[in-house]
Formats: structure tokens, C-alpha cells, sequence
């Protein structure tokens, strides 16, 4: 399995990581990306999936989780319409 993906956006493959600025992009678009300290308020208040630690200067995420939170928000959004 690959360390990152090969790019960000709608067609990005599901298996790989992220570090935090792809997750940024991947999130938010490349034009206007996602702000960091968004990601930090997630994890704290939404239950974003928590990256996985390699260094104390190395986090990355699993795209596969990542889609996963994205379908349990949506799915929440929409049954509370």
C-alpha cells in the first residue's frame, strides 16, 4: 500500500494516507483547501478519524476512513432534514 495517494479530489483512490495538508485539499478543494486547525476541531468535536502517528512531526490519514466520516456525516445530515 502505497504511502500517499497519487492526488486529491473526487478521484482519489480510497486505499492510502494522507499527511495533514493533502488532507486539507482532499477535504476542502485545491482552490480554497480546508484550514488545519478545522481538522484538530473535528477530531476533538465530530469524531474525525485521528491520524496515525509516525514521528511527532509525521501524521497521516487513511483515506479509506476518512470517505468513511464523510458518508456518516452526510448520512446524519440528511435523516435530520
Amino acid at each position: 500500500m502505497p504511502l500517499t495517494t497519487t492526488g486529491t479530489g473526487a478521484g482519489t483512490i480510497e486505499a492510502g494516507y494522507l499527511n495533514k495538508s493533502s488532507l486539507c485539499s482532499f477535504l476542502g478543494g485545491t482552490t480554497k483547501p480546508l484550514g488545519k486547525s478545522t481538522i484538530n476541531d473535528w477530531i476533538k468535536e465530530r469524531g474525525f478519524p485521528k491520524p496515525i502517528r509516525l514521528s511527532q512531526t509525521l501524521a497521516l490519514w487513511r483515506v479509506s476512513e476518512v470517505i468513511q466520516w464523510l458518508s456518516l456525516i452526510h448520512i446524519s445530515e440528511t435523516t435530520r432534514q
